[in-house]
């Protein structure tokens, strides 16, 4: 190998940590792990696994991980990939794959600007943005994937390359629009995207007793018209921890959690606020100014690895009129379902040409399940089922694949035309089908 990167066997603190993933749902069992630091170094692992007649796949923080990895793979740790540029004037960041959100936003917003970060700040760039990257700034602003300008990546065969839209050699335009929402093509080491200005930001969680379901979930649904065009709101049934941070009666139950977001102030989102404190005042309400870090904290998303398992799929317009049958799903106390979700998603940004740039419905509904005590993945998948058959009637065929947590394959995550197209650009990049295929194409 031209550079000195070294392949860490099974046992060594490396290879622990390459292979413990955000998601703890599958098993990982490598031959080895690397961690690079370099552009030049992923290059080089590529080809010393073709040599040794492995797969390499990517992975930076593992909150897309699922499955099983074997001795056939060697898993290339891009967390070591870490540079990070904020060009102001330009409102554009350049930033290594590995990077996280949490590490990014805080130093853009001192600018005044913001990356279309997801709910939670510990995933990476990376992996977000080529699943398309839906969040709390998506109604304002659009997805992540279409505010990519550049990808460089590794191919196939360990070559350097730089997808841009006016990329000289066709293969490199077209791997561009892969990673735009496609879930990628090839390795990526480093992306350039657009920020957005923020005004001001204000955010927060409300808490209710779950006896309030319907009412509030009512207040929520004939209230999302009248709310501004910058504030994105999730409705949930979610199953907290019997942890301190929440009061006592609120710990270890369901609970209704709703979530609101506004990237310029307040007056937008009152409408729905004041709509849901009308019906019944809730246990707990953090609404308020805040920054990036305090928007990160706004889904609960529990802070540890979590072997967890989603179901994730693509609302129509009436979806309100339904919202309280889908969340009622995890009511019970003894639900394999630790959270459902329903996340108004509905925007008219700008669009660059991709895979996935646009949202494909107004609203997603998004149910989580733990591997934890008696919840196996067969309990889980039966509530699931619950979950599609009450939510059928408003759906639109198509899930959303980066939010199917704990999932190897996703296929019906893009129509079938575009999923074809992904797959025949990621066998031109690696045409030896040395790197994992994204699970958008399994």
């Amino acid at each position: 190998m031209s550079e000195s990167v070294q392949l860490y066997p099974p046992a060594s603190p490396e290879y622990v940590a390459g292979t413990s993933p955000d998601n703890s749902s599958g098993t990982q069992e490598p031959a080895f792990v690397a961690k690079p630091a370099t552009a030049a170094e992923v290059s080089a692992v590529v080809v010393e696994a073709a040599r040794r007649g492995l797969k390499v796949m990517p992975q930076a923080t593992g909150h897309g991980a699922g499955g099983h990895v074997g001795n056939n793979t060697i898993i290339i740790d891009t967390s070591g990939l870490r540079e990070l540029t904020i060009d102001r004037d330009a409102r554009t960041a350049s930033a290594g794959a590995g990077l996280t959100w949490g590490e990014i936003n805080p130093k853009a917003e001192v600018h005044g600007l913001m990356g279309l970060a997801g709910s939670s700040p510990t995933v990476a760039v990376g992996g977000y943005t080529f699943g398309g990257g839906f969040g709390w700034l998506t109604r304002p602003f659009g997805a992540a994937s279409s505010a990519l300008r550049s990808v460089e990546y590794v191919d196939g065969k360990g070559n350097l390359r730089l997808a841009t839209d006016d990329a000289v050699d066709p293969m490199d335009r077209d791997a561009l629009w892969a990673f735009r929402g496609g879930g990628g093509v090839g390795i990526a080491t480093h992306l350039d995207f657009d920020l957005v200005p923020i005004n001001d930001l204000h955010a927060g969680y409300l808490l209710w007793p779950i006896e309030a379901l319907d009412d509030v979930v009512q207040a929520w649904a004939t209230s999302l018209a009248e709310v501004g065009a910058s504030v994105a709101t999730s409705i949930a049934v979610l199953h907290t921890p019997p942890a301190p941070n929440f009061p006592k009666e609120l710990q270890g139950v369901p609970v209704v959690h709703l979530a609101v977001a506004s990237s310029d102030g307040e007056a937008g989102a009152l409408p729905l606020l004041d709509a849901v404190r009308l019906v019944i005042a809730p246990t707990v309400d953090t609404w308020g100014p805040t920054d990036a870090s305090g928007l990160a904290t706004i889904h609960l998303d529990p802070p540890m690895a979590v072997p967890a398992i989603g179901l994730a799929r693509w609302l129509g317009p009436v979806t309100g009129q339904v919202a309280a049958d889908i969340l009622r799903m995890a009511a019970p106390a003894e639900s394999a379902l630790a959270m459902i979700e329903i996340r108004s998603l509905d925007n008219e940004a700008r669009t660059r040409d991709g895979a996935e740039t646009a949202v494909q419905g107004p609203f997603v509904v998004h149910a989580v399940g733990a591997l934890i005590g008696p919840n196996t993945r067969e309990h889980i998948n039966k509530a699931f089922a619950t979950v599609r058959r009450a939510a059928a009637i408003v759906g639109l065929g198509l899930s959303l694949g980066s939010w199917a947590e704990g999932s190897d394959s996703v296929p019906d995550a893009l129509p079938e035309g575009v999923r074809q197209r992904v797959a025949h650009i990621a066998d031109t990049v690696d045409p030896d089908g040395v790197i994992s295929r994204s699970r958008y194409l399994g």
